[in-house]
């Protein structure tokens, strides 16, 4: 049976805007929120704000003119952090989360960090992650001005709560923060368990190409 041609436009347009909607919902989100077992809330801050996060530290900021969240600060998605530190204040400017976490499970911690420009003289350029207080990653004034760069590394937790904490100084400009992730990892009796298996595997399709 054929359809009358305003119905067939009608589901043609119906399907194109699903398909245009699917695509918009992927523009509007960060990399980090397609990432499983993430278990950082507002992990590319695409809540257009620090829902989520707890500021501490050096959180002198009239007008924003120091540190928030804004489209041209995005890695991904619509949103990235914009952390900066007021001189007359003085002293770091920290942010972090609660997380959820299972003890003895290993996790990798992921971010993307821009330093926006080179320090000028006389200022400093500081970035620090600690987990539970533990120093994690310690930059000053890497040198990586304009370009985006993941660090990752992983972390044992230890209880069902870890503390996942940012401070840094940038007295003249901006360090740019996006996509933050914390996900759980294979531990290695799981490594030895697939290894096995796909030595077996190998092993079969040996058997059967001979």
């Amino acid at each position: 049976m054929k359809w009358p041609a305003r119905t067939t436009l009608s589901a043609f347009a119906l399907v194109l805007a699903g398909l245009w909607g699917a695509s918009q919902a992927m523009a509007n989100s960060s990399i980090c929120d397609a990432i499983s077992g993430n278990v950082v809330a507002n992990c590319g801050f695409e809540s257009g704000d620090f829902t989520s996060w707890t500021l501490f530290g050096n959180t002198t900021n009239p007008g924003g003119n120091y540190f928030g969240v804004d489209a041209a600060d995005a890695n991904s998605g619509n949103f990235g952090a914009y952390l900066g530190t007021d001189p007359i204040s003085g002293g770091p400017l920290g942010l972090g989360q609660l997380l959820t976490t299972k003890p003895g499970q290993s996790y990798l911690l992921s971010f993307w960090l821009q330093q926006d420009a080179p320090s000028s003289p006389g200022y400093d350029h500081v970035f620090v992650a600690a987990v539970n207080g533990v120093l994690w990653l310690g930059l000053t004034d890497p040198g990586q001005a304009g370009s985006w760069r993941k660090y990752s590394d992983s972390f044992v937790a230890v209880s069902t709560s870890t503390v996942m904490e940012f401070a840094l100084i940038n007295d003249d400009s901006f360090w740019s923060l996006d996509d933050v992730s914390v996900t759980p990892t294979p531990d290695p009796g799981t490594f030895l368990l697939l290894g096995s298996g796909l030595a077996g595997l190998v092993g079969f399709l040996r058997r059967k190409v001979s």
